[in-house]
């Protein structure tokens, strides 16, 4: 017959398996919630980098109408316009101008999409009438 310290001194120096189950369950845990961070991550990225890329086609886009609109190589009438440059493939941008309100601002926006994704900039631009008093 065994002598009971000794009994009790092996059962309490392994590890139990309800508490190994245990352990397991936190590690399964821990690594879920940092691949779900991976994802979330990895997708506010890309929103990002479009974002950035949108908003860079769209005030180049803006500023080439500002400009025409200046020198009098549009006129300022409510008009929607494509893109002058050539995007990458996916990528379309608009340009939509309005008339010109009793104080002479224009109203121009521009429309960049990608897929289902679209950026809108807005801008104004203050163009008195020739003559006119402004």
């Amino acid at each position: 017959m065994q002598n009971p310290k000794t009994r009790t001194k092996s059962i309490k120096t392994g590890f139990s398996l309800i508490e190994i189950l245990i352990s397991l369950l936190v590690i399964s845990g821990a690594l879920t919630t940092m691949f779900a961070g991976f994802d979330t991550s990895s997708k506010l990225a890309m929103h990002a980098e479009f974002e950035t890329e949108a908003a860079f086609i769209a005030e180049r886009e803006l500023e080439i109408v500002k400009a025409e609109l200046l020198c009098g190589k549009i006129l300022p009438r409510p008009a929607g316009m494509r893109n002058r440059f050539r995007l990458k493939p996916g990528w379309k941008a608009t340009i939509i101008m309005a008339a010109a309100d009793k104080t002479g601002t224009i109203r121009i926006l521009s429309s960049v999409r990608k897929g289902d994704r679209l950026f809108q900039l807005e801008s104004f631009l203050f163009l008195p009438e020739p003559g006119g008093k402004g």
